[in-house]
């Protein structure tokens, strides 16, 4: 005792007249007695004191509020939500205000549905403009049909056009594909150019020598196309009666000059081949990223 005060912890392992004790004891009503005395003498304090546990619950009731600000505004108000967390901050700027909710774990958060086997992300639907944003200092990954078992594909959807990567990493959008680059201070949009078929291009620049040239195509490039077919452009860099191509190999091809020429005239010129392991198909059906995306809803 201390200025006429003590305090004592109740429970299965403190003293040993408790040991034993169950925390199903603790929630049946209970009262305190105290004794008193200097080992001759004793006497037993009346009122006995009742005492009162601390408040838990082993789950939430639908439109519970768990907040940091608790105010009229909060406090037990319901958000059209199961459970609301109000994690205000007076500089929402700052990142100053700790997190509402920590997930520690290989599998953090698993989002499923009673009716089917998709997981739902919704930002606040009473606002129009409501946004979604992810932070992270370092990578942010989505793996795409993790167990290998059907075609998955990372769509973005928009109101007039939708972009999909699917599992074997190619892109495809049903708008433009452009940069954004700087031109005198203003920021500008280039495009891509579209094609009916899959090609890889590569290009250089090579000389004539009395009319002729052989150009070796670069390694790096042949291991990654196919040059049992492909397509060879030129152009002549000077004055001479024009050039043409012939001998192509899958490691070099010739260039020479028209009519017999002996020109030593500079070239530039542009190859263009499919990519290994790339079917020869045109103008190939498109996926519906629309569709998948709406039964996946």
């Amino acid at each position: 005792m201390e200025d006429g005060l003590f305090d004592t912890a109740i429970g299965p392992t403190t003293a040993a007249a408790l040991q034993g004790l169950e925390p199903e004891d603790l929630s049946q009503p209970l009262w305190m007695e105290v004794t008193v005395g200097n080992g001759t003498v004793t006497e037993t304090l009346s009122p006995r004191q009742r005492l009162y546990g601390a408040p838990y619950a082993f789950t939430l009731m639908p439109g519970s509020v768990i907040s940091n600000t608790m105010s009229e505004d909060s406090h037990g108000a319901k958000f059209d939500a199961v459970v609301t967390m109000n994690n205000a901050h007076a500089n929402p700027g700052d990142n100053a205000a700790l997190p509402a909710l920590r997930v520690e774990g290989e599998r953090g958060i698993e989002l499923t549905s009673p009716t089917s086997d998709n997981g739902t992300l919704y930002t606040d639907q009473n606002e129009s403009s409501s946004d979604l944003f992810v932070y992270s200092k370092d990578n942010v990954q989505f793996h795409i049909d993790q167990d290998g078992d059907e075609t998955g594909s990372f769509l973005v959807i928009g109101d007039q056009g939708s972009c999909r990567i699917d599992d074997q990493g190619d892109l495809s959008c049903t708008g433009t594909i452009n940069a954004s680059v700087q031109v005198a201070g203003e920021e500008r949009l280039m495009y891509t150019m579209d094609s009916p078929e899959v090609w890889s291009e590569d290009f250089g620049e090579a000389q004539l020598e009395d009319g002729s040239a052989v150009v070796t195509i670069d390694a790096q490039f042949a291991d990654i196309v196919n040059l049992e077919d492909y397509h060879v452009f030129v152009t002549p860099l000077g004055d001479c009666q024009g050039l043409y191509v012939s001998n192509e190999t899958p490691t070099s091809f010739e260039v020479h000059e028209l009519g017999g020429g002996t020109s030593d005239v500079a070239f530039d010129y542009r190859i263009v081949a499919h990519p290994v392991n790339e079917e020869e198909t045109r103008l190939e059906m498109a996926p519906s990223a629309v569709t998948d995306a709406e039964e996946g809803r």
